[in-house]
């Protein structure tokens, strides 16, 4: 931490602050705004984070990297982090699409995870957003990183965050065997609600 004055370090920190705080609020009135339009809400709920200090020089080593401002806004994309989890694979999609069609953020890149899962089983749908900030002298873009899914792909993604922090080095074979099976079960079981729902959203609408 020597290597960069602290004033400057805290002051880096306080912008992601403030992008936090602003994709939180435009999140909010995206989705109210849509659940007043089609009487539909598609979050089950949405969980946001800001990257610890300590976590942040982690992943900054871990990539091979010394400290410095520099290097943290360059290579470190997620200290911003939301996680939107709803109940169906259409509800995904369409926060996608209503994120996508607000003009007060861009979007930088866009990974969909749930077409072309990881190999792991990993589920989700990843977008990267730039959020407009705006200080005293300027205004400013902060990366965000916004990982949507469904509740059972939530599951399977939180069992498989504690398996990689308990056994970081060596998780055995058989458990990435079963993890990857539930994977698929998984995308079977959401696979199957959706189609439960399109059933009965064909009654409701009548």
């Amino acid at each position: 931490m020597n290597q960069e004055n602290p004033r400057d370090w805290e002051g880096t920190l306080l912008k992601y602050r403030f992008a936090k705080t602003m994709l939180e609020a435009e999140l909010e009135i995206l989705l109210k705004e849509h659940e007043h339009r089609t009487g539909n809400n598609p979050v089950e709920h949405i969980k946001s984070r800001l990257k610890s200090e300590s976590s942040i020089l982690k992943k900054l080593k871990d990539k091979g990297y010394e400290f410095s401002i520099e290097n943290v806004e360059k290579h470190i994309h997620d200290i911003v982090g939301f996680r939107i989890v709803c109940s169906f694979l259409s509800d995904v999609y369409d926060i996608v699409n209503i994120i996508k069609e607000s003009k007060n953020f861009k979007i930088l890149e866009e990974i969909d995870y749930i077409k072309n899962p990881k190999d792991s089983g990993y589920s989700s749908y990843h977008l990267m957003v730039l959020v407009p900030i705006h200080l005293e002298q300027k205004q400013e873009y902060i990366e965000a990183e916004i990982q949507i899914r469904t509740l059972a792909m939530d599951f399977w993604a939180s069992l498989e965050h504690k398996l990689q922090y308990k056994l970081p080095n060596d998780i055995p074979v058989y458990l990435k065997r079963e993890l990857l099976s539930c994977s698929d079960e998984i995308k079977m079981m959401d696979t199957k609600m959706q189609h439960l729902y399109d059933i009965v959203k064909k009654y409701t609408d009548k």
